[in-house]
């Protein structure tokens, strides 16, 4: 009988190799087109935020506030100990429910060590994705705190459930919208 000991080894090792690589995926093809060159992300985290919008976004343009909690994490790349932390973004601009833009402002309060931030300013683009999804995409630059001067992209997923497609069709519009958020320093 063989000994199956050296294929687990290889098996580890090939597992590891693609995980390594998987950090080291130019970011661009994640970001959306045009707003990153083919720089490696430095730090992803996939996370879960709420977003509130006042007015509501409806299917015609309108200036809108926007406001954002919530939490990221687990998180891959590098520093090792910005694992995971909590964003808040606010801004505004003119939005709806499937196009517009705004701009803004935000901090990441990350749990590690160091109890760090990072702050950054940002413009947004509203824009409707295949299988119907609606999408903010942030892109902006942090302007202090860890990561100061790199290029920062979060993408919100604004109306995933069908009733929350449904409020955008009311008058006052979709007030608040929960759902994934995938964060890119870069």
């Amino acid at each position: 009988m063989r000994d199956v000991k050296p294929l687990r080894r290889l098996g580890a090792l090939l597992s590891c190799a693609a995980a390594v690589s998987a950090l080291l995926i130019p970011a661009a093809q994640a970001a959306p087109a045009g707003a990153v060159g083919t720089h490696a992300a430095l730090l992803e985290c996939p996370g879960y935020e709420t977003t509130s919008y006042h007015p509501g976004l409806t299917l015609t343009t309108r200036q809108v506030a926007l406001s954002a909690d919530g939490a990221v994490g687990p998180c891959v790349g590098m520093p090792l100990d910005h694992t995971n932390g909590t964003i808040r973004f606010t801004g505004n601009g003119q939005l709806s429910c499937v196009a517009g833009n705004s701009s803004g402002s935000g901090r990441i309060n990350w749990q590690n060590d160091q109890a760090s931030t990072t702050a950054f300013d940002f413009t947004a683009g509203v824009g409707l994705r295949p299988g119907g999804l609606t999408v903010l995409v942030l892109t902006g630059t942090v302007k202090s705190g860890d990561f100061q001067g790199s290029t920062i992209i979060i993408e919100v997923v604004l109306a995933p459930a069908p009733a929350q497609t449904l409020q955008c069709l009311t008058p006052d519009g979709l007030s608040t919208s929960s759902g994934a958020v995938n964060l890119q320093v870069i």
